[in-house]
């Protein structure tokens, strides 16, 4: 008896396919808008949004468009920020800290 190949594929909670999904969603929110969008999505991350608080800061300057992993270490490095810290672990103090540093390293939006 011969199987197909989709008998051979393992089943995947859709709640974690939901999960992957609206913490893209967030992701692709800071890569169309750039730092205002990050700003916005650290900003519902200290309120408590889940997707927004369970996704490492890393991962939120990594999605700018123009920053790469080299700009985000040296970013995180100039904020105080561990590179392993979730968006809802943040002080407000390395909030601010962040702001400034990105603030000084990118580019002004043009008008």
């Amino acid at each position: 008896m011969s199987t197909t190949g989709s008998e051979h594929r393992r089943s995947v909670d859709p709640a974690v396919l939901e999960d992957g999904h609206r913490r893209a969603l967030v992701l692709s929110e800071v890569a169309v808008e750039g730092p205002i969008g990050l700003y916005r999505v650290l900003r519902r991350a200290a309120a408590g949004d889940p997707d927004a608080a369970g996704l490492t800061v890393s991962a939120l300057v990594r999605a700018l468009p123009g920053v790469g992993a080299y700009d985000t270490h040296d970013l995180l490095a100039l904020a105080h920020i561990p590179s392993t810290v979730a968006a809802g672990d943040l002080t407000p103090g390395q909030r601010v800290a962040l702001a400034t540093q990105l603030d000084r390293a990118l580019p002004p939006d043009p008008l």
